[in-house]
């Protein structure tokens, strides 16, 4: 199963990728986890507002807690096609639990379910429960990164200008779009394309996984090529749903963001705006910090203790 979402990375057939993506199991257990945290409460929150936007989705729901996740370059390809084949109903007004159940049909369906799920998970954030870091910066958490060798599924180029500043000893990017190869080589690390991933990941002594990991899908192979001894994070606005699912796969930190101003955000998305918009104005990043893995692993975070909120 891990190869085969290695071959589906590196393969130009956009539908392939789709398909592995179909699986789910992360985002179910997500739903899983968040019906519970709920209990009955649930059935009364619907979506009050949908965007679907060129870079990003963005959800609010009627509590006025928003989510927002990435839209694949492979959705919209081959969107088109399928919004001319017939009518979806309208999003809005649906139960949150519906569109959580991934019972929403279309070809933005699985970005609408994960924005959903982003949304859902806001109020958790808040009450507690998770040891949260809100320094502001997913390399803050240096024990991560200083002196380790570093491999990044997905070329973040805004993190690895902030790796750069750091002691890695190796940076290697791994993306299937060779278009982003001249900006990710720009001194931040050496580019590799996804048919060497399998290879990257067992020599890394941290894995990187942004967030387009989850919306295409691929995540949940991509955490099965990690040997038990490397750390993972995953990064970006699109993992922003409770981190259950990711941290029983020995995912080390979850870097993602709150949005803060759901309104606004929407606003963004449906001008056509993408993450650097966001950033700018209406969201927080906060880091999730899974702290038995750092444990197991034998990685300081007390530094970062002036930033926790949660016990």
């Amino acid at each position: 199963m891990a190869m085969r979402a290695v071959n589906a990375m590196a393969d130009n057939n956009y539908e392939s990728v789709e398909t592995v993506g179909n699986s789910g199991v992360i985002l179910d257990e997500t739903a899983a986890t968040l019906r519970k945290l709920y209990g009955d409460t649930l059935d009364a929150l619907v979506v009050e507002r949908l965007v679907v936007g060129v870079f990003f989705v963005g959800v609010k729901l009627s509590n006025g807690y928003a989510g927002v996740a990435y839209t694949p370059p492979e959705v919209i390809k081959s969107a088109g096609s399928r919004i001319l084949k017939g009518n979806t109903p309208t999003i809005r007004g649906m139960k949150a639990a519906a569109v959580m159940a991934g019972k929403v049909p279309g070809p933005f369906a699985g970005v609408i379910r994960l924005a959903t799920l982003n949304a859902l998970s806001v109020p958790f954030f808040e009450d507690g429960r998770y040891i949260i870091d809100t320094s502001g910066d997913t390399t803050e958490i240096t024990s991560l990164f200083n002196k380790r060798r570093v491999c990044m599924v997905g070329a973040m180029i805004p993190l690895l200008k902030r790796l750069k500043e750091l002691e890695t000893t190796e940076v290697v990017i791994i993306d299937r779009k060779q278009e982003t190869q001249a900006e990710a080589e720009a001194g931040y690390g050496t580019f590799v394309l996804p048919e060497h991933t399998t290879e990257v990941i067992a020599r890394c002594e941290t894995a990187v996984f942004t967030g387009a990991s989850i919306a295409n899908g691929t995540i949940e192979q991509l955490i099965g090529l990690v040997p038990e001894n490397v750390a993972i994070a995953v990064v970006g606005p699109t993992a922003g749903f409770v981190p259950e699912p990711l941290f029983r796969r020995n995912v080390a930190m979850v870097g993602t963001v709150v949005v803060t101003d759901s309104d606004q955000a929407l606003e963004i998305l449906a001008e056509g705006g993408g993450g650097y918009r966001l950033f700018g104005s209406c969201v927080r990043k906060i880091n999730l910090l899974n702290v038995e893995r750092f444990q197991q692993l034998g990685l300081d975070i007390t530094f970062c203790k002036q930033h926790q909120e949660g016990a």
